[in-house]
């Protein structure tokens, strides 16, 4: 079945045969053998899907549900197309807010409270940017976290945050290297593909450029929207 080229450990496995992918969710030395199967091109425009019959026979199955959905696209952005965070996005109605943070650093609850302040959340927990017109864009995706409200809605990143545990409000600018390192360990990189990360390494760099980062602590409560608003 060609060359493993990355392993989750876990959930999925891709592999490369004859110039096209192989995505799966789970490695093939598994018992039992894995459920559903993905064989694409090398350019991701098209491919089939394999999925076992006892699986196939429940009508509720997403054919391309999770991690193959979001798989697929980490492959489709790192063809220089976007890079997607572990972030929350927030429309404060037009200016855009972009948190980002690993499981436990509060995306949620930054969420919950910009939506009591009359704020449209993109998604808290996957956020998708892409450059448009040489201006950064994000957009949420399907994939929330606790908050399930979504929208699909893109607009560009005026100010990011990186989010940490404090025990009041702060926020200090980063820039350069460490912030595109903050932002490498925020997203979601096509490890497997060399010219994929090479791209997300320059796109990281001009996110960094061209937008004020900060790194962010903040108490729980409402005070923090306005605490932002006056950053």
């Amino acid at each position: 079945m060609g060359k493993k080229i990355f392993d989750s450990g876990s959930t999925w496995a891709l592999y490369r045969d004859q110039g096209k992918y192989v995505l799966q969710d789970s490695t093939f030395d598994s018992d039992p053998p894995p459920n559903q199967l993905v064989i694409f091109g090398s350019n991701i425009k098209s491919g089939d899907i394999y999925i076992n019959d006892e699986i196939f026979n429940n009508l509720s199955l997403d054919p391309l549900g999770f991690p193959l959905n979001q798989v697929l696209m980490i492959l489709l952005l790192s063809r220089c197309k976007g890079v997607m965070l572990h972030a929350c996005g927030i429309d404060d109605k037009g200016y855009g807010y972009l948190f980002l943070g690993n499981s436990g650093h509060g995306k949620s609850t930054i969420a919950r409270l910009w939506s009591e302040n009359q704020a449209t959340v993109l998604n808290d927990d996957r956020i998708i940017v892409r450059e448009k017109n040489g201006e950064l864009f994000m957009y949420g995706t399907p994939w929330p976290g606790d908050f399930k409200e979504v929208s699909s809605k893109g607009l560009p990143i005026r100010k990011l945050f990186f989010l940490r545990h404090g025990e009041k409000n702060s926020a200090a600018l980063k820039n350069g290297a460490e912030a595109v390192l903050m932002l490498l360990t925020r997203c979601f990189p096509p490890i497997w593909d060399k010219k994929g990360m090479e791209y997300t390494m320059d796109l990281c760099h001009r996110i960094v450029q061209n937008i004020p980062c900060y790194e962010f602590s903040f108490e729980p409560d409402r005070k923090i929207v306005d605490f932002v608003r006056n950053i």
